[in-house]
């Protein structure tokens, strides 16, 4: 990620009225991170600052950034329980900098108590209530989609990415496959539009019984399936097997996906085409992992040996 410089966090945060030597550094700021995260009091009430930069010749990428701030405002102001960007003392959602070289975007949240779970701790109640979370966001994203802007944030530019960021012969092949499947889906508001579309476990805090929503870093408009795909990838990689291996508990695979639908389908409904969509889109999210981690993959052969096994004889699911 392009440093934050400290020009950039003085001047954003004298135009957000925060005093710069209060921060506390929360997370982010590594190579592999999207922006950097720290922590204020205002009031006597926990607050955080995230920072994101750009350079000059990814004006789209701020683009993006402002629209996803903007769906995930929409979200949090009608009820869905998730950090989201909040109003600024100058009634805006999110404030800019620029230098010579990048442009740097800022925006604040109310702080979120609360733990990513581990895999072993994803019983069958959190499950359902964070498949409920999710039915009510997707339910609530159909009147935001009437209002979205133009942009570069569909299932096909996603899908142009990672073809074009694999580095592996087969998978690139893999991918183009995919594509060539899915362009041919329905899409109707019932089942396609804007998505927090990361919705695995370290991307949710849980509190007692409380679930929040954090992250909308990726969001963009796809195809609802994937965030009920997507929350299996961490039971599958710790337990159950399927990701990198052949299944080793499949039927406690079946029992997430019970568990995640059942609380989903109280919030909102999709047919069940989708639902047999499920083991496609399990293999979309093995492209996608193996693509996100290429580089490193590279250096563990038998790792990417049987990567490459389940991506392209993906083992049989079925719910």
């Amino acid at each position: 990620m392009i440093k934050i410089t400290d020009n950039a966090r003085k001047e954003l945060c004298e135009k957000l009225s925060i005093d710069d030597a209060t921060l506390t550094f929360l997370g982010g700021g590594r190579e592999d991170s999207d922006g950097t995260v720290f922590t204020y009091n205002e009031d006597s009430k926990k607050k955080v600052l995230k920072i994101l930069a750009f350079s000059e010749d990814e004006k789209d990428k701020l683009q993006n950034l402002i629209l996803r701030i903007k769906y995930a405002n929409f979200l949090g102001e009608n009820g869905i329980q998730i950090a989201y960007p909040l109003c600024n003392s100058n009634g805006n959602l999110f404030e800019t900098s620029h230098d010579q070289n990048h442009y740097y975007a800022a925006y604040l949240m109310d702080y979120c108590d609360g733990k990513n779970p581990e895999s072993s701790e994803l019983t069958d109640e959190l499950v359902y209530e964070w498949g409920k979370l999710t039915g009510k966001s997707h339910s609530i994203t159909k009147s935001f989609q009437e209002k979205i802007e133009e942009s570069k944030l569909g299932y096909e530019e996603e899908l142009n990415f990672f073809t074009n960021w694999c580095k592996d012969t087969e998978i690139k092949t893999a991918w183009n496959q995919m594509h060539a499947v899915i362009k041919s889906f329905p899409r109707s508001k019932d089942d396609y539009g804007f998505i927090h579309n990361d919705n695995h476990q370290r991307n949710i805090l849980v509190s007692g019984h409380d679930i929040t929503l954090i992250d909308f870093d990726c969001s963009c408009r796809q195809f609802f399936v994937q965030d009920i795909i997507t929350p299996a990838q961490g039971i599958m990689f710790d337990i159950t097997g399927g990701m990198l291996s052949p299944f080793k508990e499949e039927e406690r695979l079946k029992r997430f996906f019970d568990s995640f639908i059942n609380g989903y389908e109280t919030k909102n409904h999709l047919s069940d085409f989708w639902y047999q969509q499920i083991p496609l889109f399990l293999n979309y999210r093995r492209m996608l992992l193996f693509t996100c981690m290429q580089d490193w993959i590279n250096t563990e052969p038998e790792l990417k040996k049987n990567f490459k096994e389940n991506i392209l004889n993906p083992p049989k699911f079925q719910l």
